[in-house]
């Protein structure tokens, strides 16, 4: 009788062990998967923030052919869309994160004003460069190479960075003159 009692404490302690065990691998397993997600949360916002730039990218070169090529045609250096920056258009742009904005919470009454956002992010065009033009017609076609960078601040000074590289051709109707 006196080893049945023993032996049921040896059992007790052993599934409470292993259930300690399992609660223990369980929680670290929701912790990684946790900050996986916050990665990839982070770098799809900066794969769609770098594709946002390549639209603005391409608009503007589709609204501004003939003056792109001019840039180009009267040896122009640089980048002719220096402009085409997140950071100069205030209802677009997505500041680094801040102390004002720590407090940011969907999900709590009056912690999500829309004038806040909770995000930091950026992207603008790195280079623009005329790779050739045909000019034989009425409507020449120009062909350019953009690059444009995406960061996305993570806080605790990490950053997720996109870059995407497009050719594009583009048409401007000359009318025949050059």
């Amino acid at each position: 009788m006196k080893n049945r009692r023993g032996v049921a404490i040896v059992v007790v302690l052993f599934f409470a062990f292993s259930i300690a065990i399992i609660l223990f691998f369980m929680a670290s397993s929701n912790t990684n998967l946790a900050y996986q997600n916050k990665q990839t949360l982070y770098q799809m916002q900066a794969y769609y923030l770098a594709h946002s730039g390549m639209q603005h990218a391409k608009l503007q070169l589709r609204m501004l052919p003939k003056e792109t090529y001019e840039f180009f045609a009267k040896s122009g250096t640089g980048n002719p869309y220096a402009d085409i920056d997140s950071t100069n258009y205030p209802p677009t742009a997505m500041g680094v994160f801040s102390k004002n904005n720590a407090g940011y919470d969907l999900f709590k009454p009056n912690k999500a004003p829309d004038e806040k956002f909770p995000y930091g992010g950026r992207y603008f065009v790195e280079k623009l460069e005329l790779l050739g033009s045909h000019d034989r017609m009425k409507m020449v076609q120009d062909g350019y190479r953009v690059v444009v960078k995406a960061s996305v601040d993570g806080g605790r000074g990490k950053t997720f960075e996109e870059e995407i590289n497009e050719e594009l051709i583009v048409s401007r109707f000359t009318g025949g003159i050059k």
